[in-house]
């Protein structure tokens, strides 16, 4: 996702910018703090100063130089002076940059001091000349301590920092060449050994007093580097992880609105970035789905946007269902007196009580047919029960319309007719334009046996198929045996009481 080059300017939240400053002022803090304890346990206040002086020029100015320089591109696309694609990828890298800034101005100060005595320096310099071992373990550990611990806490402020900008300006990155994997192990190996490689060194150098004093400062700084180490390295790391985690809860809980920030470059941004797609991709399904579901049945919906073959239409399939076809009694002529606009809200608002009726008890709407609808309980959903549904159905219709106000006083009765039997559910039409529907002898009957309503003169007609599956002999009348257009000798059974 990326932000239009033309985006309003925001006003940068100055707090943003100075939290940047002080990530990269956690080395200076972490030398001062070592300048006390080296100052208190050798006794020699007067070193101090010196010493202050020179940490003071290369992590306050140099360093602080080298931020202004990284944050200066971030805080001009903030302010709408330049594009995101200008940005991103030292958006995706300020914690590596950050830390190679760090690097390149910690250890020409840390080579200063540990060298001042052999240079003949004496501003800034140690009480005493430090042997080579310890120079080359004090140089490399305290850079690569001040490196990997700028690198965490930077990151920690990226994560924040991507959160504001998503929130702003719907901008994440999209640049991954990092390595979550390089990270933890870099972090894990320098925890590990830092402290080890400080005190073989110190063996190595000295004896006596001096290596107790040395050893004891390089156990104090490391003991509060490693709290240090740890705190940000677990706000870097564990961040995005939770932030995952919340998303796919959301997601679980079906809410498709959730977006990610990408706060990093590595496997976890891959992960958040990956996991927006994905709910693009079911928020987009489900939008399609409910969007079918008012054209075609969801169930249908549901069949054809999971068929794997990603044909567009719905497996087909073959099962016992039962099929209902309404009618409502006179309305051709009651249209005829009426307008366009009455007839079609007096057919909504009709459809409106019937539809819901039919939903409830597990029925699926399979067309409109006219003034009429076609409905089947079992396919293509299936239903437990199927005969009982719809038979339940069909005397809740009557009694809803016997309730029912409609516009002008219109009383509106309808005619049913309900058969069971075997379907087919399939997809017909050409490439371009599709349609779903049931097939079979049962749905011909059903059609034919609504008609016969007229004959009888009832409401709801069932089969003896219906009846008997839905074991309803001792509440359904029956009528006798008809023929019907196609079949011969068809048992029908009155529901309900009689008109």
């Amino acid at each position: 996702m990326t932000a239009s080059t033309d985006a309003a300017p925001l006003k940068v939240p100055a707090s943003f910018v100075h939290r940047y400053y002080f990530a990269m002022s956690v080395p200076f803090l972490i030398d001062l703090f070592t300048l006390v304890v080296y100052c208190v346990q050798n006794e020699a206040p007067e070193v101090f100063l010196p010493s202050l002086a020179v940490s003071t020029l290369f992590l306050v100015v140099g360093v602080g130089f080298g931020a202004w320089i990284l944050i200066r591109p971030i805080r001009l696309f903030i302010e709408g002076r330049v594009p995101f694609a200008d940005i991103e990828y030292r958006l995706s890298r300020l914690p590596r940059h950050s830390a190679l800034v760090v690097g390149v101005m910690f250890a020409p100060m840390m080579a200063l001091r540990l060298l001042s005595h052999r240079l003949g320096i004496t501003f800034g310099a140690t009480l005493q000349q430090v042997e080579w071992p310890d120079v080359i373990a004090n140089l490399t550990v305290g850079t690569g301590f001040d490196v990997v611990l700028t690198f965490f806490v930077v990151a920690a402020y990226l994560d924040h920092l991507c959160q504001y900008l998503f929130r702003a300006r719907g901008v994440n990155i999209s640049q991954f060449n990092g390595r979550f994997s390089r990270k933890v192990a870099m972090a894990l190996l320098f925890i590990t050994f830092a402290t080890m490689v400080l005190m073989v060194a110190d063996v190595l150098s000295y004896s006596g007093d001096r290596l107790v004093r040395e050893v004891s400062s390089d156990v104090a700084t490391s003991a509060v580097g490693a709290i240090f180490m740890y705190y940000w390295i677990s706000e870097a790391l564990t961040r995005p992880i939770t932030r995952l985690d919340g998303g796919l809860r959301r997601v679980a809980d079906n809410d498709y609105t959730v977006r990610l920030p990408v706060t990093s470059n590595d496997e976890l941004g891959h992960a958040a970035s990956r996991f927006n797609q994905m709910v693009e991709g079911l928020a987009e399904k489900a939008y399609l789905r409910d969007t079918f579901g008012k054209y075609v049945s969801e169930a249908v919906a549901t069949s054809i946007l999971s068929n794997r073959s990603n044909t567009g239409r719905s497996i087909d399939t073959t099962a016992e269902a039962t099929l209902m076809f309404t009618d409502i009694e006179g309305f051709t002529g009651l249209s005829e007196s009426l307008a366009p606009a009455e007839v079609a809200a007096l057919l909504n608002a009709y459809l409106g009580t019937v539809v819901p009726v039919i939903q409830r008890h597990g029925g699926i709407v399979n067309s409109f047919i006219g003034d009429g609808l076609f409905a089947s309980f079992g396919l293509p959903r299936a239903l437990p029960d199927h005969a009982a549904a719809a038979l339940a159905a069909a005397t809740e219709i009557q009694q809803a319309l016997a309730r029912a106000q409609f516009a002008h006083s219109h009383a509106l009765h309808t005619r049913i007719g309900i058969n069971t039997g075997p379907v087919i559910g399939v997809t017909i039409g050409t490439e371009n334009r599709l349609s779903y529907t049931l097939l079979g002898d049962a749905v011909n009957v059903a059609s034919r046996i609504e008609q016969l309503n007229k004959k009888f003169g009832t409401r709801i007609l069932a089969a003896e198929s219906t009846v008997l599956a839905a074991g309803a002999q001792g509440t359904c009348e029956r009528l006798g045996t008809t023929d019907v257009r196609g079949h011969h000798g068809v048992v029908v059974y009155r529901v309900g009481a009689a008109r």
